[in-house]
């Protein structure tokens, strides 16, 4: 208590925007897949609903301004949102650039063009597990690997064509997570990549929720074939190959700049433990503020505060207290494997082999 004292609440309030935010916005709660690796499936028989539209456009207004980036989904998948074109057009003023995350099954020609049309977009993320279609249909239940590869033709067809006109094209990132299977089939997922004219493919960790999911990768030694092979097509081609280990086997001195600092999470400015309270904030459909996707109850609502109110009242004030002083809230204190911000910032573990 006298330590409290000493070390007022006050002194943690917080002008956003110092740095600027990553900002995760989920415009409903829906997705049609039920993929074995993800929290989803326990949540289907929840209430489902989608953001408003006016929400969204406080959000621009309020949120984004104080934002380096901004991308639609962080759960969920955000062409179910029955208003996904009045959301695409509200945040075509958007301050800051925005991303969009998608399992891709969902892709029409019409919704393809009207993504790379829309100026801000400055990205497009697609969530891939396997390189075939066993794997594939396998993890991502009720994906149909043939439908996904017809979409991402049209998506391939669509980006060359611009691409030789001299149009802006987004960034294509394919996201997968980083399994003894699909690790075995990196090699087929870079093949599908160049098809479609991605420029970068995300290994992602794997983070163990479904304890009946035997994927957890034990032994990476035996894996380095596949991964090995995989980098060398990323390097000949010109993909860029986020990998969560670091080995001289996968011909570093070959890697861009963001492929060498995948595993780089440096100290930050405010805890060395997290900043998500500092830099990143995401947002629910219903509006709900939290700090980041592990800790739990909102910190705040949209719909009946403003942006800044809920940014420096008691909560986030207590928790950018905590984590400064390293004194972690439970939720902190169990964050798997090293803290929010240390994830997000270089996305993915740093396993070293050697």
């Amino acid at each position: 208590m006298f330590e409290n004292l000493l070390d007022p609440l006050s002194r943690y309030a917080h002008a956003p925007g110092d740095p600027r935010l990553a900002v995760r916005i989920d415009i409903t709660n829906k997705c049609n897949l039920l993929c074995k690796m993800c929290h989803y499936p326990a949540t289907v028989g929840q209430p489902k609903f989608d953001m408003d539209s006016d929400l969204m456009r406080k959000i621009v207004a309020q949120v984004l301004p104080h934002a380096q980036w901004a991308t639609l989904s962080c759960e969920y998948e955000p062409l179910m949102a029955r208003n996904f074109d009045e959301i695409l057009d509200i945040i075509r003023t958007s301050p800051c650039p925005m991303g969009l995350t998608t399992n891709g099954t969902l892709f029409t020609r019409r919704r393809i063009d009207s993504l790379l049309d829309n100026p801000a977009i400055g990205a497009i993320s697609i969530s891939i597990d396997g390189g075939t279609r066993e794997t594939f249909e396998r993890i991502r239940v009720n994906g149909r690997w043939d439908k996904l590869m017809t979409n991402l033709a049209m998506l391939g067809d669509s980006l060359r064509q611009r691409r030789a006109d001299g149009q802006r094209t987004p960034d294509i990132q394919f996201n997968t997570v980083l399994m003894k299977s699909t690790a075995l089939e990196l090699f087929q997922l870079m093949e599908v990549a160049q098809s479609c004219a991605a420029n970068r493919v995300a290994a992602i960790r794997y983070v163990p929720i479904n304890p009946e999911l035997n994927e957890n990768i034990d032994d990476w030694e035996a894996l380095m074939p596949s991964l090995i092979r995989a980098k060398q097509y990323a390097h000949d081609h010109n993909i860029e190959l986020l990998l969560p280990l670091e080995d001289p086997r996968l011909d570093p001195d070959r890697d861009t700049t963001r492929e060498a600092e995948a595993n780089v999470a440096p100290i930050g400015r405010f805890s060395p433990y997290c900043e998500a309270p500092w830099s990143a904030v995401q947002i629910a459909p219903n509006g709900d503020i939290h700090p980041c996707l592990y800790y739990g109850a909102p910190f705040g609502n949209l719909m009946t505060d403003d942006f800044d109110t809920i940014w420096n009242n008691e909560k986030y004030k207590a928790l950018r207290r905590s984590l400064k002083r390293l004194k972690l809230h439970p939720q902190c204190a169990a964050c798997n494997p090293h803290g929010y911000d240390n994830i997000e910032r270089k996305a993915r573990i740093n396993t070293k082999i050697s």
